[in-house]
Formats: structure tokens, C-alpha cells, sequence
């Protein structure tokens, strides 16, 4: 895959859904996100769309047939893989990835099959020794994220004592870690949106994760809600204001949560995908979260000499 290839940043944002203009909905409130406001023509609510060159907005399906709220493993799998992992399991599957979801991951994760490509791809997360630590005395469990890294072979971005500087933190600046224990090098928004888009003008796909919103959403603190949706906007802000030639930001999300005060549970609202950049119009026949990662290796393998699909329907 050569040079000339389109590049993707994949910013999944955990527990962000589409919600109704209500008082319960803190996504309602411009101020909120201030930049995706302007971007968008109004603020994060169902049935808003955008479609025009370089930039697409639609809600798409979390649920994917199977009866109950969406939950994160199931759901991050399904976004990582562009397999029902709910209808594989037989039902939404909360937290972490068990064994079932590994084999999944394992045969079919977005990494995987870019590299099979011959793509680059990185996950841009900071990790910890720590964290592997904790994992091998099992006071700990392998998110999706991590186990999509770990079984293509894919390098962590690992921080001595929190020192790294080409990672990002999963809450963007480190202040949350670093409220709860860790040893985070604290990134401004600006900074830290920077950093992501330098990594990604380097890789064929990078990874982030950010779990905020949906911490922020189980808390139902209107106030720290509302500053997280604006650190995440502020961001996105700088991710979008440093994107290199051809380089596209695909933004969504595994379940809804934030967008509802009113209780502290997930949601069945539509969640949405945004993507900024030269092939976001290529990603409208995507309907749910299924169809992120088939849509990313379609696009890459037109740039390269690969004839046969590596994408397989589960």
C-alpha cells in the first residue's frame, strides 16, 4: 500500500447516542460542544444529518437486531470488526471482551486485515506497565480495544511513569487518571487533538479511544458532563484543524448514555458517525455500527494491489 493511500483516524468515543432536544439531554445545549455545533449546523440531536464534500453526519443502528440496550463489549467488537457481535453471542455483552468475543476480534479485527493490506496501523492510547500488570494478576480484564492491538501483533504505545510523547491518554489531558492514582503527563485538549493528528498522518489507520463520556454519562452530574463534552469538542476542534492531505476523521460511538440524564443506563438511541475528510461522503451507505470497519478496508484497498475482499460477512 503505497503513500498516496487514504489514512483514517478513528476517534471512538464511548457512550455517546443521539438523543431528543430535551432538558435531560445535555447534548441539547450549544454551548456544549461548541465546534461540532458550528460544523454540523445545530447541535448532536436524532435525525440531524450533514452530507456534503468532507463532511458527513448520520445516525446509524447499535443495536443490531438483538433485544436489550446496547452494551460496550459486544458493541466495541462489532464497531472493530464489521461483525454482529450481539448476534453472535446471542445477546448484548457488557464491559470487557470474553473468549467468544476474542475469537471474533482475533479473526476479524480492523487491524488485521489492514495490515493484511500491507497498511500501518497504530493504536494511539497510552499504556502502562501497570496496567499489564494488573491484567496478569487478574485484578484486571483485557478491553476490546487492547485485545484488537494485542492479537494483530501491534505495538503498544507504552509511558514510564506516564512519560510518553506519542500517546494520549484515553482522557485526553490525564487530569481524570491522574485524580485516581496515575502518573499521566497532563496534555492540554489542543495538544493532545495535535498529537492524534500528527499520529495519524503517520499510519493508514489509528485508533483512539476515549471512555469519558460514558464515565460522565453513569455519574448523571449535568456539570461534569458538561465539561467533559467540551473538552472532548475542544479536541476534535484541534484533531480537524491539524488533518494532513488525505488524511479522514471517522468519529462514533458503541452505545448511547450521555445524551440522557434522566437515568444512569445506556440507551437505544441511534449513535452517531461523523467523518471529516476527502471519503466521508463514501461512508453514507453505512446504516450501523457494523459497517465502520468493512467501509475503511473497502477504501484501502482500492489504493492497493490486493484483488481479494478481506472483509468476510459473519
Amino acid at each position: 500500500m503505497g503513500d498516496s493511500a487514504a489514512r483514517f483516524i478513528f476517534l471512538f468515543l464511548d457512550g455517546v447516542g443521539l438523543g431528543e432536544a430535551r432538558a435531560t439531554n445535555p447534548l441539547a445545549a450549544i454551548a456544549a460542544m461548541p465546534f461540532l455545533t458550528q460544523l454540523l449546523d445545530g447541535p448532536l440531536l436524532a435525525r440531524r444529518t450533514a452530507c456534503r464534500a468532507g463532511l458527513l453526519l448520520q445516525p446509524i443502528d447499535a443495536i443490531l437486531g438483538v433485544p436489550g440496550l446496547p452494551q460496550s463489549a459486544t458493541g466495541q467488537t462489532s464497531l472493530f470488526t464489521g461483525c454482529n457481535a450481539p448476534a453472535f453471542m446471542g445477546r448484548h455483552l457488557s464491559a470487557f471482551a470474553n473468549g467468544s468475543l476474542r475469537t471474533l476480534i482475533e479473526a476479524h479485527g480492523m487491524f488485521k486485515q489492514v495490515l493484511s493490506l500491507g497498511g500501518s496501523v497504530t493504536h494511539a492510547n497510552l499504556y502502562s506497565p501497570a496496567y499489564f500488570e494488573a491484567i496478569a494478576k487478574r485484578r484486571r480484564r483485557y478491553s476490546v480495544g487492547t485485545l484488537l492491538t494485542l492479537t494483530a501483533g501491534v505495538p503498544f504505545r507504552m509511558g514510564g511513569g506516564g512519560e510518553c510523547q506519542t500517546a494520549i491518554s484515553w482522557d485526553i489531558t490525564g487530569e481524570y487518571v491522574n485524580q485516581r492514582g496515575g502518573n499521566v503527563t497532563p496534555l492540554t485538549p489542543a495538544a493532545a487533538g495535535h498529537r492524534l493528528a500528527t499520529i495519524g498522518s503517520q499510519h493508514h489507520l489509528t485508533l483512539f479511544e476515549c471512555y469519558l463520556p460514558d464515565y460522565a454519562g453513569h455519574s448523571q452530574d449535568k456539570a461534569q458532563i458538561i465539561q467533559v463534552l467540551r473538552l472532548v469538542d475542544a479536541f476534535v476542534e484541534s484533531v480537524v484543524a491539524h488533518l494532513q492531505p488525505g488524511v479522514n476523521l471517522v468519529i462514533s460511538s458503541d452505545h448511547g448514555n450521555i445524551e440522557d440524564l434522566s437515568h444512569p443506563h445506556h440507551t437505544a438511541n441511534l449513535v452517531p458517525l461523523i467523518v471529516i475528510g476527502p471519503q466521508a461522503i463514501a461512508f453514507q451507505p453505512v446504516q450501523d455500527i457494523t459497517g465502520i470497519t468493512p467501509k475503511i478496508v473497502e477504501l484501502l484497498q482500492v489504493g492497493s494491489n490486493t484483488a481479494p475482499s478481506l472483509y468476510h460477512v459473519l
